[in-house]
């Protein structure tokens, strides 16, 4: 046998709901063992998009990095950004994945902010697209369910 993850995740689920939660006495029980259940569903949803939802989004902050280097008026900024966007996802644990989207997430402040104090077509076209990604970046998280 090969417990795929999501699939264990969702069979545990559906055994808390249609099983064990009827047979429970009390209420609280009952609907505590449901929101258990739609976190293990969740759960699953997250786990087999994981890996991709994090390569898509660093993907995504790096080609907006490097449109963004040269409007960069400090020299600091833009070298983090030109070194943020030469960068890749060679190692596609979900840890490493993360780890690399939260410092891009961090330089994406740093930019946004930037941005912000800027005068000029380019900034206001730049700043729009930190918002579309940020918007982006919502619809890649959402639970396809939720609420249960």
């Amino acid at each position: 046998m090969k417990p795929e993850g999501p699939r264990t995740l969702q069979l545990l689920a559906g055994h808390l709901l249609a099983e064990i939660a009827p047979r429970l006495a009390e209420d609280y029980a009952q609907k505590t063992t449901g929101v258990v259940a739609g976190l293990l569903i969740a759960a699953a949803e997250e786990w087999d998009r994981a890996a991709a939802r994090r390569v898509e989004e660093n993907r995504s902050l790096r080609m907006l990095f490097a449109d963004a280097a040269p409007l960069a008026r400090s020299a600091g900024l833009r070298a983090r950004l030109v070194a943020a966007s030469r960068g890749d996802d060679e190692d596609l644990r979900v840890a490493a994945l993360e780890k690399a989207n939260a410092a891009l997430r961090e330089l994406l402040i740093d930019l946004h902010a930037h941005v912000e104090t800027l005068q000029s077509e380019e900034a206001l076209r730049i700043d729009e697209r930190i918002w579309d990604e940020l918007h982006a970046g919502v619809a890649r998280r959402a639970i396809a369910f939720w609420p249960l």
